[in-house]
């Protein structure tokens, strides 16, 4: 069987290394370069300790509370636009306890087999860095731990297979000696772990030519449509005949669904990061700063700090007082290391996350369009989950069966 796959991001190469090892004829169309999409951006952890969908109980009145805050974590715009005021009420819905729960034991199963599969992709000749140290929730206050705590609360009677260990800021310090005095009380979570995304981009394009998949890069798709039972994909020099597509274009899905006349409700949330050097011991840990909602993740040539989840966004705009900002607030709760003092501020770089009303990601065959498939949506979760949607994804489309772990993630009732 041909498939091409749209989209050069984690979902998608890692699509691309899940049907190729079935065997299938596969040929990856990215727009840009592999490793420069909104994939390359994000703080690369792995981490079902937070697969957890953001529609939960309190977060639209937090997110409206900040909606003018140009520094809110979490902020959420009014605008006058049909499309977003649509996905804002089903936002609010799905925030119910009731639909919360359910997302989370959907993105529970969905996580089985997440850490597993990173080991196969490396046993397989993927080669990337990643870190299995865990994760540091760190917090100026026991209060600023509350979320993260309640959060295990919910997770382990559902079966989550991890464990949190609660510390004081001592331990903390004795655990990680980059943590700073300004730490009261901190968790650290044993199953999570972080990659350098970039790396796991680069690692799996290498494996996947290896493999025998073909790999297009800067290549934009005009159009795909359908030919009896095939698909014709048009691109500006040539086009491609195939059995089936698999879209992974994050929040740009729409602009290839749109003339196929289906929407999905995926609207772009604009994450920042930037890379920094510094001194002192780095740190061991992915460290989770609660009050600020940042992330920190440790590699071997850098640190990368990245944070803000900005609803609606239609750009990759990096503002300097932004990134200016993700540094300042690092700085009391690290001592052992600290950024260089030169930074170029610049270097700061903006992706858009794709974010569904649920915060579940749409994983499986388009209604109404034989052959053709979606793994869009996936939040900030992209990392986390893309291995587990490759595999599902390519045994629906080997076998047309819709795996059971799959079934929450279907279209039915959600567009």
């Amino acid at each position: 069987m041909t498939v091409a796959v749209i989209g050069g991001g984690v979902v998608g190469m890692s699509t691309a290394w899940s049907l190729r090892r079935r065997g299938e004829d596969v040929t990856v169309i990215e727009r840009g370069s592999i490793g420069r999409s909104a994939s390359g951006v994000n703080a690369g952890w792995i981490t079902p300790s937070l697969s957890t969908p953001l529609a939960s109980p309190g977060v639209v009145g937090l997110g409206l509370k900040h909606a003018f805050d140009p520094n809110g974590a979490l902020s959420i715009r009014p605008r006058l636009d049909t499309d977003w005021i649509r996905w804002l009420w089903k936002f609010a819905r799905a925030s119910r306890p009731s639909a919360y729960e359910s997302g989370v034991r959907a993105l529970l199963q969905l996580n089985t087999h997440t850490l597993d599969l990173f080991d196969e992709m490396r046993d397989d000749g993927v080669d990337f860095e990643m870190h299995s140290a865990g994760l540091l929730a760190l917090a100026q206050s026991a209060d600023g731990l509350e979320w993260f705590t309640q959060l295990f609360d919910h997770l382990l009677p559902m079966g989550f297979p991890g464990s949190v260990e609660n510390l004081s800021g001592d331990e903390a310090r004795r655990r990680d000696t980059a943590v700073g005095p300004g730490v009261q009380v901190a968790a650290h979570t044993s199953i999570d772990r972080h990659v350098n995304p970039e790396s796991l981009l680069q690692g799996l394009h290498k494996r996947v030519s290896e493999m025998g998949v073909t790999v297009l890069q800067d290549t934009a798709v005009q159009a795909v449509t359908p030919i009896g039972a095939r698909w014709s994909i048009r691109m500006p020099d040539h086009s491609l005949d195939v059995d089936a597509v698999v879209v992974t274009l994050g929040a740009a899905t729409n602009a290839l669904l749109t003339p196929l006349g289906f929407r999905l409700p995926i609207i772009g949330a604009k994450g920042y990061s930037i890379d920094v050097r510094g001194a002192g011991s780095s740190p061991r840990h992915a460290l989770y700063l609660m009050e600020p909602k940042l992330g920190l993740s440790p590699y071997h040539d850098a640190v990368r700090v990245a944070g803000a989840f900005e609803l609606p966004a239609r750009d990759e705009r990096v503002p300097e007082r932004r990134i200016r900002l993700l540094l300042n607030q690092v700085h009391p709760y690290l001592a052992g290391w600290s950024p260089d003092a030169d930074v170029d501020i610049r270097s700061g770089r903006a992706g858009l996350r794709p974010a569904t009303p649920d915060s579940l990601p749409f994983i499986g065959p388009a209604p109404g369009h034989r052959g053709l498939y979606i793994a869009a949506g996936h939040g900030m979760l992209g990392v986390t989950l893309a291995p587990a949607t490759a595999e599902g994804i390519a045994e629906m489309v080997t076998t047309r069966h819709i795996p059971e772990s799959m079934l929450p993630f279907q279209f039915a009732g959600r567009i």
